[in-house]
């Protein structure tokens, strides 16, 4: 069945990609390593054809997807995470969007406290590109610990930088019933889903069987990876 969230982002407006950018250009955060594709996939890719430079950076090394696994412990699957984000930027990309800056916070403990997230504030404030307009994050309504501490670290970097414009890209929030207030938009161009189909198959760890040895360990179902391969992205202005 359907989600409130859903239905009411399908009377969202569809918008072009450059309104999203503000007139310059973006930094990304995503709190784990897929989290780019899943939420902004074709975002990205349009935005770098048109020469609009998108900086990814990635909060956590996602290394707790498969906390049983013997033959992927945490360290190793962390690296193999992080060799995914940077194929699956460089697919969307087209090899001109530049590679993701990878700050590797642990997976489920993104900063939360005060010191923490000022620290990541500077941190990622000194990744931005060059003229840079807009700030993408996940949702904070989005029921997930590390995509909820993004979401706020992304309102204290555009607080202390007026003139950002701040885009919030909700990932499992839109599976939920809540509707969020505020404006929506949603950006779709069919002649990039292929693209991020390859890009989200990069990140085989959490998309396949890659992890034979842990049942509890996480791959997204068959079902939402079609939803976020054919559904339009959505974007909340925050």
């Amino acid at each position: 069945m359907i989600s409130a969230f859903l239905r009411h982002a399908g009377r969202a407006p569809l918008v072009a990609a450059d309104e999203i950018a503000n007139g310059g250009n973006v930094l990304l955060l995503a709190p784990h390593p897929d989290d780019e594709t899943l939420g902004c996939g074709q975002l990205i890719a349009a935005l770098t054809r048109q020469d609009v430079t998108v900086q990814v950076v990635v909060v956590t090394d996602g290394g707790a997807s498969h906390p049983r696994s013997r033959l992927w412990p945490r360290e190793r699957l962390a690296a193999l995470r992080a060799a995914e984000v940077r194929e699956a930027v460089a697919l969307i990309g087209g090899g001109q969007a530049p590679p993701p800056v990878l700050l590797g916070y642990p997976d489920l403990a993104a900063p939360d406290d005060p010191a923490a997230r000022a620290e990541a504030v500077a941190r990622i404030w000194a990744s931005r590109p060059g003229n840079c307009r807009a700030v993408l994050s996940t949702w904070e309504g989005d029921p997930h610990p590390d995509h909820q501490r993004v979401a706020k670290i992304a309102r204290l970097l555009c607080a202390q930088s007026p003139g950002l414009a701040h885009w919030a890209y909700p990932v499992w929030g839109r599976f939920e019933q809540a509707v969020p207030q505020g404006r929506m938009v949603r950006f779709d161009d069919p002649l990039l889903h292929a693209l991020k189909a390859r890009a989200l198959a990069a990140h085989k760890s959490q998309m396949t069987d890659l992890v034979p040895d842990d049942p509890t360990g996480f791959v997204m179902p068959e079902d939402q990876q079609r939803h976020f391969l054919t559904h339009p992205e959505i974007f909340l202005h925050v």
